[in-house]
């Protein structure tokens, strides 16, 4: 469907007391995959992606082995789950652990993020994005130099490098997603630049269509706003430590994790180390249009919301959907980041140790009804005006919506439309996820013949969250 972004194009008028909002999910109590095994018995960060395949979900994750030396590790691990909550962690040949077969796949990077793409041929039907430094813990082999790469799959377990260049620069975070109504992957990743006195971590895009990569772009900055965020909330400065994606009809929604810096930085660079990460919501209302922020910049999840893990948040690259919910998987270390190291990135053993000792990160996640991440809610009454363009023919406009007391109501009228007026529209009330607008002969809409539709959705005590145009015979 196609969220209702503040500053969509096709919102014409607002009118009455209509307020544009976020919404806050559910976080599940407990985490769903723990470290259990020599592969994992460190951490299991979901630096990775959970996708629906078929009839069951897949996960990839970044496993912190058992025996880890402190290092980031490019080893990646694999979970399979009917419910996403019960997680299987099958034994295969791949790559072994403590001289065992493990769950680990030979992918052989840091921050995997898997997608599939429609048309790809059958030894790409998996891509995946994620950095490798050559040399490193679990590192893919066939990487000569450091910096982003891409990597494709006929199953998901066995992976081979496109190329044994990196496709980008940088190093450190990476994610990308499959975005089916723009027929390409989008990738968001990790660049350190100089930004008011400070190296910051900014987000830069890029696109990969047919196994080709864009150039990356720079996409989000961290500005003073995000700054006087972090000092609200106790810490010094901010900068931003990576992003998930949720493709949403045209647009797509960002999952931004602002790293909020405790002191001391890094001498030098003065670069923050310590701190903790959130998540915010972003927003890019169409290809190519600019990356937005919620107003006021509300967190979506807050490292304080998890109780078994209050050290940070740090997301899946992307959201799957399991029956009328979104979940995002998201993982939560029991320390902050930098825990471990002092101020000039040197290992205090100590703390290290510690960190094997207790297993200190875990994979959890967060839920909220479909399509429901922002939305324009009445109190008590007013409607807004929908001037859709490029209409192909006649159809039914789907409403993702909710009336939020027992006299509310959602109705549409289609000015100049026979049939169509406030008066013969039919009420809807309760919650809806797609449910057609009607009116007492029926739900077929009809454009002019230039292909244009104007709709007014009054709201009675309620909300609206998403529409969707559904051909009608």
């Amino acid at each position: 469907m196609e969220l209702l972004f503040e500053s969509r194009l096709e919102i014409g008028t607002v009118v009455g007391k209509v307020n544009f909002f976020q919404a806050r999910p559910q976080i599940h109590p407990e985490p769903v995959v723990t470290p259990d095994t020599l592969a994992d018995g460190t951490g299991c960060s979901i630096y990775g992606t959970v996708l629906r395949d078929g009839g069951r979900l897949r996960m990839w994750y970044q496993a912190w082995p058992k025996d880890w030396n402190g290092e980031d590790t490019a080893s990646v691990a694999y979970a399979e789950s009917e419910d996403g909550i019960v997680w299987k962690k099958p034994a295969m040949s791949l790559v072994s652990a403590g001289g065992k077969a493990s769950h680990g796949v030979n992918l052989g990077v840091h921050c995997p993020s898997v997608f599939m793409d429609p048309a790809a041929p059958g030894d790409r039907r998996y891509s995946a994005t994620g950095f490798i430094r050559p040399g490193g813990v679990g590192a893919n082999p066939g990487a000569v130099k450091r910096g982003y790469f891409l990597a494709h799959s006929a199953d998901g377990l066995d992976w081979r490098l496109a190329s044994p260049e990196p496709m980008w620069p940088g190093g450190d975070v990476i994610t990308s997603v499959y975005h089916p109504g723009r027929r390409c992957a989008l990738v968001c990743l990790k660049q350190n630049v100089r930004i008011r006195q400070l190296y910051r971590r900014t987000i830069w895009n890029a696109v990969v269509t047919d196994g080709r990569a864009t150039e990356a772009v720079c996409a989000f900055l961290p500005d003073d706003f995000d700054d006087v965020a972090a000092m609200a909330r106790g810490f010094a400065s901010a900068d931003y430590y990576g992003m998930g994606l949720m493709p949403a009809g045209r647009g797509v929604v960002g999952f931004l994790w602002p790293f909020r810096h405790s002191l001391p930085r890094t001498p030098g660079r003065e670069t923050g180390i310590f701190g903790v990460c959130d998540v915010s919501l972003a927003y890019q209302p169409a290809p190519g249009a600019q990356w937005l922020h919620m107003p006021g910049r509300p967190d979506f999840i807050s490292h304080a919301d998890i109780p078994w893990g209050g050290g940070g948040v740090y997301t899946a690259s992307c959201p799957v959907e399991v029956g009328g919910e979104q979940r995002l998987y998201f993982c939560a270390p029991r320390v902050t980041h930098g825990y471990g190291l002092d101020h000039n990135w040197k290992p205090v053993l100590e703390q290290r140790q510690e960190i094997i000792e207790d297993s200190f990160v875990q994979i959890g996640f967060a839920a909220w009804p479909k399509d429901r991440l922002f939305g324009f809610r009445s109190d008590p009454v007013g409607h807004l005006r929908l001037d859709l363009t490029g209409v192909p023919g006649p159809c039914e406009l789907l409403l993702n919506c909710r009336t939020t007391s027992q006299r509310g109501s959602v109705r549409v009228e289609a000015p100049k439309q026979a049939g169509r007026a406030l008066a013969d529209a039919v009420p809807l009330c309760g919650d809806h996820l797609a449910v057609p607008a009607a009116w007492k002969d029926g739900t077929r809409l009809t454009p002019a013949p230039d292909g244009t539709l104007t709709v007014q959705i009054h709201l009675d005590h309620a909300e609206i969250y998403a529409y969707e145009l559904r051909p009608s015979a």
